[in-house]
């Protein structure tokens, strides 16, 4: 049978168990350890603004723009 439990790992690599075991011989288990990921940071709508003011697709008239990507599509 399985059994997972929660344990923390103190800085020299010590194993401390954050619940009491129910061993009745000697066990055998593995350790998986959980690494936290980057947190991404938030970004706010206003980071984008602009983002796209040198791109070459987008160096025409907004209008012109226009016109060409619905006529793509007729």
């Amino acid at each position: 049978m399985l059994q997972t439990i929660e344990v923390e790992i103190d800085a020299q690599g010590g194993i401390h168990p954050l619940q009491t075991l129910p061993v009745t011989a000697e066990r055998r288990g593995l350790l998986t350890l959980v690494i936290p990921e980057k947190t991404i940071a938030k970004t706010d709508w206003r980071s984008f603004v602009g983002a796209l003011k040198d791109s070459p697709c987008f160096n025409e008239d907004p209008v012109a723009i226009q016109r060409k990507m619905r006529d793509e599509w007729s």
